[in-house]
Parts: structure tokens; C-alpha cells; sequence
């Protein structure tokens, strides 16, 4: 899942729903989101924290191993991992397409 330019709430739930549409009936769910081209965020602080409770309570994504590729300098992505992670869905953020390809693949339940 590639995510780029202006983050929007409504750009992010589309995405989101294509996922679910495309693949929501495989289980465990295994997804690589990578947003190091996100260059804007534009979503407010409280569309973040809708995005993470909404994307943590989509049944599609119950189990779901999800691993968010981020840029260092601007990462677009930590106040929804915060609240989804408070509503039982935890994404792990990598800086590398390996490290998170190899979490994905294993058996670990959280990056090693």
C-alpha cells in the first residue's frame, strides 16, 4: 500500500477501503503501508486519532500484521499507530523495506 503527497483524512479512508476491498478476506491480513511520500500532512489531530480507532475496529483488520514504512525526518503516522494500538491494533513502524518485509514474513509477534 504506497501513500503519497497531501495525507488527508478522506484520502487515507479511501486507501484504507480499497485495502479491505482488494484483500480483506485474507487472514492473518499482512500489509506493508509505505508513506516515507507522504509530503503533507493535512489531517487534524482529531481525524488522526479517528483514523487509528476506525482502522483498529474495522473487522478486516482483526489480526492484521501491519508494518508502516516512515521517513525519519517526517513521520505521519505515530498518532494513529497511538490510538489504534489503544483499541487492540498495534502497527509497527520500520525505516527499512527489509526490516519490515522480514517481520511481516516471520513468525514474531512483534519486530525483533
Amino acid at each position: 500500500m504506497l501513500l503519497y503527497g497531501e495525507a488527508t483524512f478522506e484520502n487515507r479512508l479511501e486507501a484504507l477501503h480499497q485495502l479491505v476491498a482488494k484483500y480483506g478476506h485474507l487472514k492473518p491480513l499482512r500489509v506493508l503501508a509505505d508513506v516515507r511520500r507522504v509530503t503533507k500532512m493535512s489531517m487534524s489531530l482529531e481525524e488522526q486519532q479517528r483514523y487509528g480507532v476506525y482502522l483498529a475496529q474495522l473487522p478486516a483488520m482483526s489480526g492484521a500484521r501491519i508494518a508502516m514504512l516512515n521517513r525519519v525526518e517526517l513521520n505521519t503516522t505515530a498518532v494513529m499507530r497511538a490510538k489504534a494500538k489503544e483499541n487492540g491494533l498495534e502497527l509497527f513502524s520500520f525505516v527499512t523495506e527489509a526490516a519490515a518485509m522480514k517481520w511481516l514474513v516471520s513468525t514474531a509477534e512483534v519486530p525483533g
